[in-house]
């Protein structure tokens, strides 16, 4: 039987603004109750997952740091996400860059709710002398992006504050395109 964690890590990614139980994990995922109570107990002893008690239930969060089973869970996500042909497009493009950057699709289209004349809100992160050249590379794409573009200091700067700003809103539901494991380690040294 092929472990099914990496599905239900993508569940609490995706649901990260609800509050999710085993219960609500297991019907979003297809997997038996059963199972999903097992991956749960198993992503709280590796501590992926932590678990608080209320009534009856117990609600999942899961911890976001560095860890292989996040770093699949996420990579799912953004195979799903490149079904799209745009999003394809723009993927490739950005990972035909030969600099390290992350890059974050946020908004409407991370959350499946675009319509037709959506933008597509892109964060990307990287060293300050890239930016230019990233920014070309977007602007030749005969798509509406919306471009944001941070150093990585002002990306930690602005996850630390509680001021509401473009980062609070990517990191609430965005999707990693390139740089997963990066972003992992950046959002671990905010905290």
């Amino acid at each position: 039987m092929k472990d099914k964690s990496a599905k239900v890590i993508q569940a609490l990614i995706d649901g990260a603004e609800e509050e999710m139980n085993i219960n609500k994990l297991s019907k979003l995922t297809g997997i038996n109750y059963k199972n999903t109570y097992d991956i749960i107990k198993r992503l709280n002893t590796q501590g992926l997952v932590q678990l608080k008690k209320f009534g009856q239930a117990q609600r999942c969060t899961l911890n976001r740091k560095p860890h292989p089973l996040i770093f699949e869970a996420e990579y799912e996500r953004r195979e799903r996400l490149l079904k799209n042909t745009d999003m394809k497009v723009l993927y490739n493009k950005l990972s035909q860059l030969t600099f390290p950057i992350t890059a974050l699709l946020f908004g409407s289209h991370a959350r499946g709710q675009a319509g037709k004349g959506s933008d597509l809100d892109l964060m990307v992160i990287c060293e300050k002398p890239r930016a230019d050249e990233v920014e070309r590379t977007i602007s030749l794409l005969p798509l509406t992006i919306h471009l944001t573009i941070l150093t990585w200091e002002e990306f930690l700067t602005m996850t630390k504050t509680r001021e509401f700003s473009v980062v609070s809103e990517a990191l609430k539901y965005n999707i990693i395109l390139t740089g997963i494991e990066d972003y992992y380690r950046l959002i671990k040294h905010a905290r």
